[in-house]
């Protein structure tokens, strides 16, 4: 992560004044300058990519799944038709947004790179046995000339990191829910 540090995330839950204070100085610093650089990457997404990445926030979220596959989103009906000779890295992710009220399916194609590192080095919040836990910032990036990196850091301080060119996703009401549960 270039912008959204784990360090950034300690200074903010530090009792220090100081500290805390040049923390929110560096963060509204690196958070212009992800917003500029992140501007320039609109050209190599979708229009509904590119309003989901300078929008949407699931701080706080909780994920649900993650997978990884040469077929990632088959359908059982075609399970005998699948070849072992083709087919491509996909990624899926599965986020609760920490108000419970939308779940959504975070769909990479033409994929590269992915990484995931549980719980991380110098976990932030975590205990050995726990949970990946919340998602905490996730920051879209160049890597090279046609791929894009997708950076996420989790309060655990695991991180996922995947190299892509295609990126889709679907937003899907969750209707029953009464909120987060503390």
């Amino acid at each position: 992560m270039k912008y959204f540090t784990k360090e950034l995330w300690e200074g903010f839950n530090t009792v220090d004044d100081d500290l805390f204070q040049r923390t929110w100085k560096q963060w509204e610093r690196n958070r212009k300058a992800y917003f500029r650089q992140l501007e320039s990457l609109t050209s190599r997404l979708s229009k509904s990519a590119a309003r989901f990445f300078a929008v949407t926030s699931l701080h706080d979220g909780r994920l649900l799944a993650f997978g990884v596959g040469d077929h990632i989103n088959y359908r059982k009906s075609d399970l005998k038709s699948l070849s072992r000779n083709k087919g491509h890295p996909e990624v899926r992710i599965e986020v609760l947004n920490f108000e419970q009220n939308w779940l959504y399916y975070l769909n990479y194609a033409k994929v590269r790179t992915v990484l995931f590192d549980f719980p991380g080095g110098k976990p932030l919040f975590h205990e050995e046995g726990g949970r990946i836990d919340d998602w905490g910032y996730d920051e879209l990036t160049a890597a090279g000339k046609s791929y894009l990196r997708h950076e996420i850091l989790f309060s655990s301080s695991a991180t996922i990191l995947i190299e892509f060119q295609k990126f889709s996703y679907e937003k899907i009401p969750i209707k029953s829910s009464k909120g987060p549960v503390f």
